[in-house]
């Protein structure tokens, strides 16, 4: 089914799917789904997908994403695949593609572990 309503937002409804997409004059595109779930598409090629549980998924054009979860945790991945997480403790991991982890205490104190297995504490 599709709407087109005079300050020209366009909303179709897909009935099987039972899925909402709502296109408006910007371009700007919100998908909502039957399990809650809500996607934005930016005209500038931004995801943000709001998920049922309440975390928050970016992914930019560039490839980057960020994520934001209900416990305060935020984890961004960068094209280069290195992944960074912050605990809302203040602790922060480090992952690098190579598969060398570091981890960031809240006291200070860093420890680095190798695929090996090897670690260093610094």
């Amino acid at each position: 089914m599709k709407q087109t309503f005079p300050d020209g937002k366009v909303v179709y409804y897909f009935a099987e799917a039972q899925t909402t997409q709502t296109t408006f004059p910007d371009k700007l595109q919100v998908f909502k789904f039957s399990n809650n779930q809500i996607e934005k598409h930016f005209p500038d090629k931004t995801k943000e997908i709001i998920f049922p549980d309440g975390t928050i998924k970016c992914i930019f054009e560039d490839g980057e994403e960020e994520s934001i979860f209900p416990d305060g945790t935020i984890q961004k991945i960068e094209k280069s695949g290195v992944k960074a997480i912050e605990f809302a403790n203040g602790q922060k991991d480090i992952l690098y593609p190579d598969g060398i982890r570091v981890r960031e205490f809240p006291d200070g104190k860093v420890r680095k572990t190798y695929p090996d297995g090897r670690t260093e504490v610094f």
